[in-house]
């Protein structure tokens, strides 16, 4: 008895040591975060700033946000309680780990600003007015596809998700422009698996953010937990499918100006690595589709929630255009009202919501009259600026005519309709509406979207009476992941008919 009595105290003894440990760095951990909440609250250089104490103390604000998918809601909500400078802007991110560029292989939204503005100009070629023209021709026949498939689907008032339409027509559209052959989503009607791919990852990625915001011995366990188990694969197909779009590009001459031509230079002069190639190649497809093709979407919804905006549109256009040849990228420039539209739709729904961050230089800087320590991450949230009262009279109806006042209370062009005093909107901050970002790192691909965008709508409304068959409000249940979170959006197309 004596005997298995030790065995039994020797075993607990055992068993003590990895849990004293445990308790020791339970602790400890404590007693750090404790500490830390205690400085950022009261003695942190940014402990002046309004907001919530959470916000300042921990990083616990910001993770939940993003992993509910409300971080534009939220930073809004801040912005109306706090004023323009808020914790949602400089939140726990104190401290640049989170948001340093990666050292090597660096692509274009993580690089320096000397190498970033070297890739910058590598992808200017692509982006050029003469490229835009040039490029025409290529869109339009995607958009002819787009328009034949959406009467045949659409046939006899059938609903269309229009979501889905759009993401092809994008993806197709800058597929070409970046590795010489489209995804060929309009022609399947079903998105590549690159794209599938890429939607699926880009939810992961939103709760990435929200975990490198979390203590060291936190991230692991929620990577696990918030990873889906097909994520690994789908990371190696995805790599797999851009290295065989790249090697494409590699052995085809562009038939047009496109996105890769100067950086295949640079990579063949051994001024870009492989690595890179297919980097900036996979952030030129994402970019420049997903977000069109909701700004695509997001209009249509506003404007079949809006009759007397969509009525005034679609007399724009069918007045404008006797034939579709003749929706061009010159020729719908004098759509001006189709141009409100698009700029009331980036505002009401910018398609890229999430804030964007950047690391105060070395030595602090002084913005708006507020000095920020180095290492300091802000951020203009897009979402907020566009939506507060403060810079916006009516800010959450969608009124495209307030882009067509002028200072002196007047109106352009266009721009009179005896439903709308445009008067009240001349003191609007349209500068607070920046869906594109301004600066250095600011959308090189800010022209050709417009150019897209115009086309597409102004060739929807020629051919399309077009009806909303979706229930409930479509934009206002939508979380952010990333990317806004779409569901379907259904919509009657009725082909009008022709003299």
């Amino acid at each position: 008895m004596f005997i298995a009595f030790e065995s039994v105290t020797m075993f607990h003894g055992l068993l003590l040591v990895p849990c004293a440990i445990i308790i020791l760095i339970t602790h400890k951990t404590i007693f750090y975060y404790t500490a830390l909440a205690i400085y950022n609250i009261y003695f942190h250089p940014l402990s002046s700033f309004p907001g919530p104490r959470l916000a300042a103390a921990t990083p616990w604000w910001t993770a939940l946000s993003y992993l509910n998918g409300r971080t534009p809601y939220d930073l809004l909500e801040l912005h109306n309680t706090y004023g323009p400078v808020a914790p949602g802007q400089l939140e726990f991110s104190k401290d640049s780990k989170y948001h340093s560029a990666l050292k090597s292989d660096a692509v274009i939204i993580n690089a320096d600003r000397e190498y970033h503005s070297y890739i910058r100009r590598l992808f200017a070629h692509g982006f050029s007015e003469k490229a835009i023209r040039e490029q025409e021709e290529v869109l339009k026949g995607f958009v002819d596809v787009l328009f034949a498939k959406l009467g045949e689907v659409g046939e006899g008032g059938r609903p269309v998700d229009v979501v889905e339409w759009y993401n092809f027509l994008t993806f197709d559209f800058i597929g070409f422009l970046t590795f010489g052959e489209s995804f060929d989503c309009l022609t399947t009607s079903t998105l590549h698996t690159w794209v599938q791919i890429f939607f699926a990852l880009a939810k992961f990625m939103s709760f990435h953010q929200a975990i490198s915001r979390l203590p060291k011995l936190l991230q692991l366990p929620a990577t696990l937990l918030t990873m889906p188990k097909t994520i690994s694969k789908g990371v190696k197909t995805l790599n797999e499918l851009q290295s065989e779009k790249v090697q494409h590009r590699l052995k085809t001459e562009a038939t047009v100006p496109d996105f890769m031509e100067r950086s295949i230079s640079a990579y063949n002069a051994g001024k870009m690595s492989y690595k890179q190639l297919e980097g900036n190649s996979q952030i030129l497809i994402a970019a420049g589709s997903e977000t069109t093709a909701t700004l695509l979407a997001g209009l249509t919804y506003l404007l079949t929630q809006k009759p007397r905006v969509l009525a005034k549109l679609t007399t724009e256009v069918r007045s404008t255009f006797s034939h579709p040849d003749e929706i061009t990228f010159t020729g719908v420039n004098s759509c001006k009202y189709l141009l409100a539209c698009i700029e009331e739709a980036l505002r009401v729904y910018p398609p890229s919501p999430q804030p964007h961050h950047r690391i105060v230089p070395a030595g602090g800087a002084t913005v708006d009259g507020v000095f920020l320590p180095e290492g300091t991450a802000v951020s203009i949230p897009i979402y907020a600026a566009s939506h507060s009262p403060l810079n916006w009279t009516l800010p959450e109806e969608f009124i495209p005519e307030r882009w067509m006042t002028t200072k002196d209370d007047g109106n352009k062009d266009g721009a009179a309709d005896e439903d709308v005093d445009v008067r009240l909107f001349a003191g609007d901050q349209r500068d607070a509406s920046q869906p594109f970002q301004v600066g250095p790192r600011n959308c090189i691909g800010r022209n050709l979207a417009y150019a897209e965008i115009k086309i597409i709508m102004a060739g929807l409304l020629w051919q399309f009476d077009i009806e909303n068959a979706t229930e409930g409000d479509w934009i206002g249940t939508q979380k952010v992941f990333m990317v806004w979170e779409k569901a379907p959006l259904w919509v009657k197309l009725h082909p009008v008919q022709k003299d």
